[in-house]
């Protein structure tokens, strides 16, 4: 159920329940109400949020009253998995002690009205994201952009839409657009800070140096086990299998494991091992109903997903599950390092010839073109790099994107963007060009953490399907320990050359869980590939996947040419290497614009 808060400067407080069609209506009067910590609250409207009330599993207000049964009008809203004690929670709220609320264990955001000024604060990975509209006098807030598109009117940005198909790795470019023109997508890690004189956006500070990633890890699987018996993921890999492992010193484990007997994705052998060590392994078995495509018809959700494709399987897996499940999403994007990490350094010449050579070997190419490729990308600023993908915008190549292409701040994939129209990338080139895109941009972080934060925002959107997907059909609270706040903040603070070890996987999260899960974890160099699952996939659901393309919502947009994408899955049919991530995200946005079409997003 969507939330929707709204702060306005006149007295009447309205908004629309999306299970009824008829519109609510609460008068929001100057009296004077108590709070959590026993003052009063302000008399002014602007000081009070406007509550959709509804089945939002992890919402959480404070100091609320209700004026009706469909709207809540309260203090302090917690959107999120927040692991604080509800007292320090409160206390901290009704001090308004900013530093405390962005400071507090797990991963959430939050809202908060103090006096006549309204704050928000977002989790840092964006797992639980707040779009923002405003309109006239309004302005409204809500986890769910089709509510504020619906109440102001807004359409489809069909240009961000494919921004996310062709450009997934220029998060400046749709970090905080939605899919609908008008409605913002405030960015993890923000604080929105707004008065009757200014609306201003800026990066969160929290109190004191980031946690020890150790500590933080411990902290956060812990918290998860306080209830009970909980269930994980279980692939004997080192994510998700450390997480388990880490569980299971507070309590009973129940691993979880996908396979698909007729192809599988290499995890068997591995988790079965592993598992007699104290896990409790049970194997869900995968057929034709969880393949990629089988069923297009998943739970409508607020912006496109690629897990929405697969998301048989992955309700099969959560139905084997534990009330509290634990996932190892995230663990890629914090433990796992950009190829251009090795822009950072070219001025340890031996150190990076080290991993040029580490890197050649293991990706069959050439170590100097590595070392070359590394030394142009450090002379590279943002800015220059952003002009350079407006030319290859307007003058695409076929260029397919390899690991050695990826030394670089922007890497695409040049066959996608021959998916789009003329119109549609000159548009992209536009936004490329606007010089406040590349002062978003740290010069001084570097390429390798730009991509961290990309791969990051991916990890949180995937989790964010699977816990709404958890919660609508099974109840099951799914969370991902690494997409804490203090997780992700000791992860950031590591340069991105301490994350890679050419010798090994995952140095930093090895070296984290040492003597907490067993050590020969870390010696598998292998990782489960589904891939082949997408291609089998595709080619049971052929001639679906065809008519999508048929009747495209994005080529009637006049943004995509049918022609190019029908040519990149007939790759995908007959078995040839094809960018699968743009493909799914491409029939994730056709199903999604069919369910806009139908009024269910």
């Amino acid at each position: 159920m969507p939330i929707l808060l709204i702060c306005l400067p006149e007295s009447l407080i309205s908004a629309t329940c999306a299970s009824s069609p008829r519109e609510v209506r609460a008068t929001a009067r100057p009296t004077r109400t108590p709070s959590i910590t026993g003052a009063e609250l302000p008399a002014r409207p602007l000081g009070l949020l406007a509550v959709i009330a509804g089945a939002e599993a992890d919402l959480r207000p404070y100091g609320v009253r209700h004026p009706s049964e469909a709207i809540q009008v309260g203090r302090f809203l917690l959107v999120g998995q927040c692991l604080g004690d509800p007292d320090t929670i409160a206390d901290a709220a009704g001090r308004a002690d900013l530093h405390a609320l962005t400071s507090l264990p797990g991963a959430y955001s939050w809202i908060l009205a103090d006096g006549d000024e309204l704050t928000v604060f977002t989790d840092l990975a964006g797992q639980f994201p707040l779009y923002l509209s405003r309109h006239g006098d309004e302005l409204a807030l809500a986890s769910h952009p089709g509510v504020l598109a619906d109440r102001h009117g807004s359409g489809i940005d069909p240009i961000s839409l494919v921004a996310r198909i062709a450009c997934p790795s220029v998060l400046p470019l749709w970090e905080d657009r939605s899919p609908y023109l008008g409605v913002t997508r405030l960015p993890g890690g923000r604080l929105l800070r707004v008065n009757r004189r200014s609306v201003h956006t800026g990066p969160a500070s929290p109190a004191g140096p980031p946690a020890g990633l150790r500590s933080a890890l411990a902290g956060a699987v812990a918290a998860r086990c306080a209830g009970g018996p909980v269930s994980a993921d279980f692939s004997g890999g080192l994510d998700s299998t450390s997480l388990a492992f880490a569980a299971a010193r507070h309590t009973r484990v129940r691993g979880i494991l996908y396979h698909h007997p007729e192809i599988p994705a290499g995890d068997l052998a591995a988790a079965t091992a592993l598992a007699r060590r104290g896990i409790e392994l049970t194997t869900v078995r995968g057929g034709p109903a969880t393949l990629p495509y089988a069923d297009l018809d998943c739970p409508p959700g607020g912006e496109p997903m690629r897990g929405d494709l697969a998301w048989r399987r992955s309700l099969q897996r959560i139905r084997a599950a534990e009330s509290v499940h634990l996932t190892g999403e995230g663990g890629d994007a914090l433990f796992g390092v950009a190829p251009s990490f090795l822009s950072g350094l070219v001025r340890e010449p031996r150190r990076l010839m080290r991993h040029c050579a580490g890197q050649a070997e293991l990706r069959q190419t050439s170590a100097f073109g590595l070392a070359l490729r590394a030394w142009r990308l450090s002379r590279t600023s943002p800015a220059q790099a952003l002009k350079r993908l407006g030319r290859r915008l307007l003058h695409p190549d076929a260029e397919d994107l390899t690991w050695p292409g990826a030394v670089a701040w922007w890497p695409i994939d040049g066959t996608v963007l021959s998916w789009l129209t003329r119109g549609a990338r000159a548009e992209l080139a536009a936004r490329v060009a606007d010089p406040a895109l590349a002062e978003r941009v740290d010069p001084d972080a570097g390429p390798a953490y730009t991509a961290m934060l990309t791969e990051l925002r991916h990890s949180a959107d995937a989790q964010r399907h699977l816990r709404e997907l958890g919660a609508a059909r099974t109840g099951v609270r799914v969370h991902a320990p690494f997409l804490d706040d203090q997780v992700v903040r000791a992860c950031l603070a590591v340069p991105a050359p301490e994350r890679a070890d050419p010798a090994a996987a995952k140095p930093l999260l090895a070296e984290a869980m040492r003597g907490l899960v067993p050590g020969d974890i870390f010696s598998r160099r292998t990782k489960g590939d589904y891939s082949a699952e997408e291609y089998h996939g595709a080619r049971a659901s052929a001639g679906r996947l065809h008519r999508l393309i048929d009747e495209s919502r994005l080529a009637a947009l006049g943004v995509v040419e049918p022609g190019p994408v029908r040519a990149g899955l007939d790759r995908v049919l007959v078995g040839a290497p094809a960018p699968l991530g743009a493909m799914s995200q491409f029939m994730a946005t056709e199903r999604w614009l069919r369910d806009h079409r139908r009024g269910t997003c």
